[in-house]
């Protein structure tokens, strides 16, 4: 920290005395703002930056009308005043835990994309200066790209972000004066990497996240919880990566509107098939009536029903047309439309090892500053994803890596007592099964002590005792996971701040993905990424389970069998694996194909079975996905939603049901 000059510190101390002598007294709204902008100001002046951060924010919430603004600025100046003339700085800051007034503000919408794609666009800049191998320049670049970023966010609102990549600055600012090493600054940078894409893409909860950090610091609350050869000679045309996310998106409200076609065309056809329906009602009545009789029904109502029956047959036969040129066109529209979104997508695709370069570099980087002999193995990294999802899982696998380095990896002496090579290793694997993609990192160093980690969670009141005593090995380690909360004594750049785990988890939810751990005591730690590859227009079949329709991928469904086909095999039923109850026949047995590193089939039972039909897929919200086995959402032309399966999370319920001995007459689903 840079040594502030004691004369300004003691004209700040006037000034702030002088302001708050005014709100103390009966100001107008135009004197509070004048004396809150003057201890702003003043504030600045003296080099106390975060002194003048709060004032700034306190001066909005004022702006805005807000009655308490006032009274909570001269608690601040009271406050400052007292700590500056102790001789101790205005605000004790505790970046990167957030101060208790920090508050996310909601970026214009006439801007936010503007913002977005320049925030985005720095973050790269960012990223390519992490990775200069001479780190005085790598720091000036990233000095340089975060007070942008910083500017930026100030000028749209963006007060999180603003904060954040001020205190970031803060730090390279004071390495590059010589005050704090820049190897530790930069590594610093690049821990918090992650946090800047949360901020960006989730800022609130990301706020949350870090204010959940702070809480647990203080001890006020506690968590519970690619071309072929054939191609090459085709004409190209250079097309710009946003036109393309573009057209898909329009291709998304394509499909909808597709849907939209499809649902009239069936409701057409419906009304038709019930028009014709009372028309042949009204022809039984003239029959049952007969000819026209002095003390019968009156030949004007006879020919007035005839009249009737006449109009609807003709408006059935309208409907019917209607409803065929309603059919073509969606199957036109489908077909189309499939076509085109293929060829787009095609253009998206980049291999794995792409985002794997990146994450290897990153390990290279931080093994050398942590003075650590590391070798980076790949596996799986010619698998296909999509550009948008690999650019996502860029943060959480910098994340994880990072973790390797700072928890897993043993010096190398001490790797040698032990037995193992000096040369630790880290493997990144990826392995695609129908429409999802599993992203492993894993290392070859201690692992995680998971009695020293139930020690640590009692001493720190994570878990009661009750608790801790029962716990297995896999809720130990999710642990790992509570804001906060690590197993390193002492911090330092890499670890030790429980600042990594929650943030990779929190990006993965924002995916549709779940994040798991596993452990092996001396012989290494692997975290496991698994997120769907997508949503948008897919295949579905429709199954019908105790009354409920549900949507589940088609290249998932591996055969579809009579109920009779595994009568050897308890079969759950699929309404058993989503609510507990009583077992009730089914009609269809469905093969799946399995989840997990190494996917063995499964069967479930259901009701019906129907389709296969091309839907939107809809991504769904974390609150959703956590609640049940789901990975999408399908609305349907009459504005119905059905839920997508998610076949990867609703095989361990499957096989624990399954192995219940009294032929499932009543079960409970495990839940995740």
């Amino acid at each position: 920290m840079s040594v502030k000059d004691p004369e300004l510190s003691r004209l700040l101390v006037i000034e702030l005395e002088r302001h708050a002598a005014t709100l103390e007294g009966d100001p107008t709204a135009d004197e509070s703002r004048r004396a809150i902008h003057a201890m702003k100001g003043a504030a600045g002046l003296a080099g106390e930056a975060e002194l003048a951060s709060a004032l700034q924010r306190l001066e909005r919430r004022h702006t805005r009308g807000d009655d308490t603004a006032s009274v909570d600025v001269l608690a601040v100046a009271r406050r400052a005043a007292g700590r500056l003339r102790e001789g101790k700085s205005a605000i004790d800051s505790a970046w990167p835990l957030p101060p208790p007034d920090l508050e996310h503000g909601e970026v214009p919408s006439s801007i936010r994309a503007e913002y977005t794609t320049s925030i985005q666009d720095r973050l790269a800049h960012l990223d390519t200066a992490l990775r200069d191998e001479d780190t005085a320049a790598a720091a000036e670049a990233a000095y340089r790209h975060l007070h942008t970023m910083k500017g930026a966010a100030s000028a749209v609102g963006d007060e999180v972000m603003a904060w954040f990549c001020h205190g970031l600055e803060g730090r390279l600012r004071n390495a590059l004066r010589g005050e704090r090493s820049l190897e530790e600054s930069l590594a610093e940078v690049a821990q918090h990497r992650a946090v800047l894409s949360g901020l960006l893409e989730d800022p609130q909860g990301t706020l949350d996240l870090l204010k959940k950090r702070a809480s647990r610091a203080e001890g006020r609350q506690r968590p519970t919880s690619r071309p072929t050869d054939d191609d090459r000679d085709a004409e190209t045309i250079r097309i710009d990566a946003g036109s393309v996310d573009s057209l898909l998106d329009g291709f998304a409200v394509v499909g909808a509107v597709r849907d939209g076609v499809g649902a009239r065309a069936t409701a057409d056809g419906k009304q038709a098939r019930e028009m014709r329906r009372l028309r042949t009602d009204l022809v039984d009545a003239l029959r049952l009536i007969g000819p026209p009789r002095p003390w019968g029904a009156p030949a004007a109502a006879l020919r007035r029903v005839e009249r009737v029956a006449q109009v609807l047959a003709r408006s059935a036969d309208d409907l019917e047309r209607r409803s065929a040129d309603g059919r073509e066109a969606d199957a036109e529209l489908r077909d189309l439309t499939s076509s085109a979104r293929r060829e787009l997508l095609s253009m998206r695709q980049t291999p794995v090892r792409e985002l794997f370069a990146r994450v290897a570099a990153a390990i290279t980087s931080e093994a050398r500053r942590a003075g650590m002999d590391v070798q980076v193995t790949q596996v799986g990294a010619d698998e296909m994803v999509d550009r948008r999802l690999a650019e996502r899982l860029l943060d959480p696998c910098l994340h994880l890596a990072r973790n390797a380095i700072a928890h897993g990896i043993e010096p190398a002496a001490t790797r040698a007592s032990l037995g193992k090579p000096r040369l630790a290793t880290v493997t990144l694997t990826a392995r695609r099964t129908a429409s999802r993609l599993t992203v492993g990192i894993g290392d070859d160093g201690a692992g995680v002590d998971v009695a020293a980690l139930r020690e640590r969670a009692l001493a720190s009141r994570a878990i009661s005792p009750q608790i801790a005593e029962v716990a297995d090995d896999d809720t130990l380690l999710a642990l790992l996971f509570l804001p906060g909360f690590s197993t390193r004594d002492n911090a330092d750049v890499l670890a030790g701040r429980g600042i990594g785990l929650d943030i990779a988890l929190s990006a993965v939810e924002r995916l549709g993905g779940s994040l798991r751990v596993e452990s092996r005591r001396g012989l290494g730690f692997e975290a496991r990424i698994d997120v769907p590859v997508e949503s948008g227009l897919a295949q579905v079949l429709w199954v019908h389970a105790a009354g409920a329709v549900h949507a589940i991928l088609a290249s998932q469904v591996l055969s579809v069998q009579g109920q009779h086909a595994r009568r050897n095999l308890r079969v759950p039923h699929l309404a058993a694996c989503l609510e507990p109850g009583e077992s009730t026949p089914f009609g269809y047995v469905l093969e799946l194909e399995g989840g997990g590193p190494e996917p063995m089939p499964f069967f479930i039972g259901v009701d019906a079975v129907t389709g296969p039909d091309e839907a939107l897929v809809r991504p769904l919200g974390s609150l959703v996905v956590a609640m049940g086995p789901y990975v999408g959402a399908v609305v349907l032309g009459d504005g119905a939603v059905r839920l997508v399966l998610d076949v990867v999370a609703l095989a361990p319920r499957v096989r624990a049901l399954g192995r219940v001995a009294d032929g499932l007459a009543k079960s409970e689903p495990p839940r995740a």
